[in-house]
């Protein structure tokens, strides 16, 4: 697939750019075997926001990350991230380098859904400007419907950064999510697309357009990847990174005091009966 200037044109005007047999699907299933190797070896980790503490919660070692596998740099042979960054400066216009790459199998019955989200609502203290980010979201298994899809809404990204409220899910694993009634509002103007991807095949997005996942129900696994790439000249500071790091772990402490006592209150009507 040799990008032009009509698949640069697609992908500022939608937010998003599918780009097919990016890997060959053999590499694919090595990949998986040892992906889920790890899992089965429970040598998964924590999600992706390592420091807030919900996050340290057994039930939340789900994800590899790239750089923590044994001998990862043989997988390079499988997984071509020059490729990659060559493709994500093309449609950026920027230079680029990869800051993070991080497995997300989501296991037969198992995976859990991703609530609908921008991903620079997470960086937007770190960075002054959306479009010093791009992500890679590569399909390891054929990715459908029934199968637990990514799920964007095209052209969302033109909207700018949305409020997200906090919210805490099944997990015990606090997320971000954009308000039910501003995505219903937004589904009228964009339409929802189900990224039914191929195995090997990924898709390139802005970090304002809106995405999720439902969780799988379905009888096979699903791994995907997260490839995430920023401007050269950005930085992930130490000093933002711990003001964003406290501001959510305050938001989630007034969660958990709720919960407590909503059940302290339903404990004495029970009592009282």
């Amino acid at each position: 697939m040799n990008l032009n200037y009509r698949h640069l044109k697609k992908f500022k005007k939608n937010g998003y750019l599918i780009y097919e047999n990016l890997i060959n699907p053999k590499f694919c299933e090595k990949v998986n075997k040892i992906i889920y190797g790890l899992t089965k070896m429970d040598k998964a980790s924590s999600e992706l926001d390592l420091n807030f503490p919900f996050s340290k919660m057994d039930r939340n070692k789900r994800v590899v990350f790239f750089d923590k596998i044994p001998n990862h740099r043989l997988m390079n042979k499988f997984i071509n991230f020059n490729k990659i960054l060559k493709i994500g400066e093309f449609l950026t216009q920027k230079k680029l380098k990869i800051w993070e790459k991080i497995f997300y199998p989501k296991h037969a019955f198992d995976g859990d859904n991703e609530v609908y989200h921008q991903d620079f609502f997470y960086h937007r203290y770190k960075s002054k400007k959306n479009e010093d980010y791009l992500q890679c979201f590569i399909a390891f298994h054929d990715h459908n419907l029934s199968g637990v899809c990514l799920r964007i809404l095209s052209g969302s990204h033109k909207f700018g950064l949305l409020k997200h409220e906090n919210i805490m899910t099944r997990n015990g694993l606090s997320k971000y999510t954009i308000p039910a009634k501003k995505l219903t509002r937004i589904s009228k103007k964009c339409k929802m697309i189900n990224l039914e991807l191929k195995k090997g095949s990924c898709v390139f997005f802005n970090y304002n357009l809106i995405h999720g996942s439902s969780s799988n129900a379905s009888n096979t696994d699903q791994n995907r990847m997260s490839c995430r790439m920023m401007s050269v000249k950005s930085e992930h500071k130490k000093l933002k990174i711990e003001t964003v790091n406290r501001q959510r772990t305050q938001e989630e402490i007034k969660i958990l005091q709720k919960m407590i006592a909503t059940l302290k209150k339903h404990n004495k009507k029970l009592t009282a009966g």
